[in-house]
């Protein structure tokens, strides 16, 4: 049985995901480390409305660029999870 291309596509991207996190939550095992990866789940790319005006359709990369802040907040967020766990 052959598997779809999207199926394929989305195994490796969660694979790719999961050694992400690992990798993550060993380097937030150090406190200067962590530091940093908490200010950068606070932080931002994103545009905010009021500092550029999309226009009446908002172009694709706000999505885009909003999709990417939220993946990284979530890495991030089950990195330190995980390092929550194993202390």
């Amino acid at each position: 049985m052959a598997i779809d291309n999207s199926a394929h596509l989305e195994g490796r991207i969660n694979a790719h995901r999961r050694l992400l996190v690992e990798l993550i939550s060993v380097v937030a095992a150090i406190p200067e480390a962590r530091a940093a990866l908490v200010a950068m789940a606070q932080s931002t790319e994103t545009v905010m409305d009021h500092e550029e005006d999309p226009g009446i359709e908002p172009d694709p990369a706000f999505a885009a660029q909003q999709i990417a802040d939220d993946e990284i907040r979530g890495i991030l967020a089950a990195a330190m999870a995980r390092v929550e766990t194993k202390q």
